[in-house]
């Protein structure tokens, strides 16, 4: 069950961050916002609350979080337990903001501000957060 939840979470990152790009995208180049514009921005949220249950559900099944005497000292280990949870948790949070705030907008001008800000400084935390496979000592993967 591990290894299917990992390669869930792993894989769903891709989908969540191309929404989360496309929300984005839109906010900076639609004139209007219409039904598919707010479909985008509302999956994207939804595919990274869905992301935080899996990941939870990781959180404390995974050999990866520890918290035998001084995990904080390990680079990997202190990763997995706090930085990873923490800066995610944070993000999702902000472009739940953002997303909120974007309804309460009655032009494209005020819908999109709170998408423009908040999704990505969301964005930008997301991107920090992953276990990039070029972080060797996390032990990350493409997928």
């Amino acid at each position: 069950m591990y290894e299917i939840l990992k390669l869930t979470h792993s894989g769903l990152r891709w989908i969540a961050l191309i929404l989360i790009l496309l929300a984005i995208y839109n906010a900076f180049t639609a004139n209007a916002f219409g039904k598919r514009e707010k479909m985008i921005n509302l999956f994207s949220m939804v595919s990274l609350h869905t992301q935080l249950l899996i990941g939870l559900i990781l959180y404390f099944i995974s050999p990866r979080v520890s918290f035998a005497a001084g995990w904080m000292k390990d680079a990997a280990l202190r990763f997995y337990g706090m930085e990873h949870l923490a800066g995610m948790i944070i993000a999702i949070a902000l472009i739940t903001i953002g997303y909120v705030k974007s309804k309460k907008g009655t032009s494209p001008q005020e819908i999109y501000k709170p998408i423009k800000l908040f999704y990505i400084i969301g964005l930008i935390l997301i991107l920090a957060s992953i276990p990039w496979p070029f972080r060797a000592h996390l032990g990350g993967a493409w997928f």
